[in-house]
């Protein structure tokens, strides 16, 4: 039986030259995905990771999976990544399977994350530790993907449904307005200071063409 990580995510740190982990990954029917290569195609990234023995990551699988069927045709790319079975143990392809099934999962999902999750553990906590399921949602920077902007990092499937409405929608449309494709380069907070989403907050965001857009999302 494996040790697993088990903790209140509390904070995010992002630093100006943090740049986004990368990882290639395998589904169990092995189709092959990239985050950098899904960034430099300009698509928005969810990545959802989860334990197959939590009813709390049951839950957030069914609505990450609603929130995938709707967004899906919005340059907008979701990844499941399950860490352990019902045994706590280390998941494999038929734990992946009865997982996806019991919870209508359709996006790609991988095992064997572990060197994945503790990687972006790693970058984007303060203290080593995260409570799963943890969603991180990413904006790409299409030129340089490992420049992409962290959008969210928490649970709230619904914080993620917010942004992605009102923030990369509206950005989508004015790609197609302007036929290129300006994406978020950098969050600030009302000083100027680099800072990632959080609700209730006045935010600046920075696109890669150099426009900003003043948001306030109220939870």
């Amino acid at each position: 039986m494996k040790s697993t990580i088990f903790a209140l995510f509390t904070s995010l740190t992002l630093t100006l030259n943090a740049q986004v982990p990368n990882w290639t990954q395998y589904t169990c029917d092995a189709n092959e995905y990239s985050m950098y290569k899904e960034l430099s195609k300009g698509k928005a990234v969810l990545l959802s990771f989860a334990n197959q023995w939590s009813p709390a990551c049951d839950e957030t699988a069914s609505k990450t999976e609603a929130l995938w069927q709707e967004m899906m045709s919005e340059n907008v790319k979701v990844f499941g990544f399950l860490n352990e079975d019902a045994d706590f143990n280390m998941a494999d392809c038929d734990d992946a399977d009865v997982w996806m099934t019991e919870n209508g999962v359709t996006y790609p999902t991988f095992i064997y994350v572990e060197e994945v999750l503790n990687n972006y553990i790693n970058k984007y906590t303060t203290n080593g530790v995260v409570n799963l399921p943890w969603l991180l949602l990413f904006f790409p920077d299409a030129e340089n993907p490992a420049n992409s902007t962290l959008a969210y990092s928490g649970n709230n499937v619904n914080e993620v449904n917010h942004i992605l409405h009102d923030q990369w929608l509206q950005s989508v449309g004015l790609n197609q307005e302007h036929l290129q494709n300006p994406s978020v380069v950098k969050i600030l907070d009302p000083l100027g200071r680099e800072t990632s989403f959080k609700a209730n907050t006045a935010l600046i965001y920075v696109f890669s063409d150099g426009s900003t857009k003043k948001v306030f999302v109220a939870e």
